[in-house]
């Protein structure tokens, strides 16, 4: 008798655990950077990381595909941030609307600032912190329903990353 594993074609499900892995890794992207080894029978798979600082390590056995799926769905729900998820992110009291992050344009752009924005907007999410302001902006002499941020640059940057498509936002002037 036959069992589902047997069945299933072993590309099909490659695929959707690379995906998933992308995923992780764009939602995930602080620290370590998620990748895989494929055994040489091709029926085994190891997560791995690399840390910021270049090292590689395993994070888990050798594992069955359906294993690794488990793994990282768990993986991913314990240390990934659910981009739709805004409320967990900011103080929604303080804002005055919710506008879609294609309507706002950075003023700058500070590599520094987006990493520490990452570590608070991660830690808030987490409850371990308050939770962030809502970007300030003003209107942009670029074109009519753009707004430029005057305050929240990074958070802005951060946010379009992990994949936001709305932000909480306070208009300043």
């Amino acid at each position: 008798m036959k069992t589902a594993t047997n069945t299933i074609n072993p590309s099909t499900v490659l695929n959707y655990i690379t995906g998933q892995l992308d995923e992780i890794n764009r939602q995930y992207h602080d620290y370590n950077k998620l990748h895989l080894s494929i055994d040489d029978t091709g029926q085994f798979i190891q997560v791995n990381y690399t840390s910021d600082a270049g090292i590689d390590a395993p994070l888990t056995s050798w594992l069955e595909m359906e294993q690794v799926e488990t793994y990282l769905h768990n993986y991913q729900r314990m240390f990934c941030l659910d981009h739709n998820r805004i409320d967990r992110f900011f103080d929604m009291t303080e804002a005055t609307a919710i506008l879609p992050i294609s309507c706002l344009r950075p003023t700058r752009k500070r590599p520094k600032g987006i990493a520490n924005a990452f570590m608070y907007m991660r830690q808030a999410y987490q409850g371990l912190i308050p939770r962030r302001k809502p970007i300030s902006i003003r209107p942009s002499a670029k074109g009519k329903g753009l707004y430029d941020i005057v305050d929240g640059n990074s958070t802005y940057f951060v946010a379009k990353q992990i994949g936001m498509k709305s932000l909480p936002i306070k208009i300043v002037g």
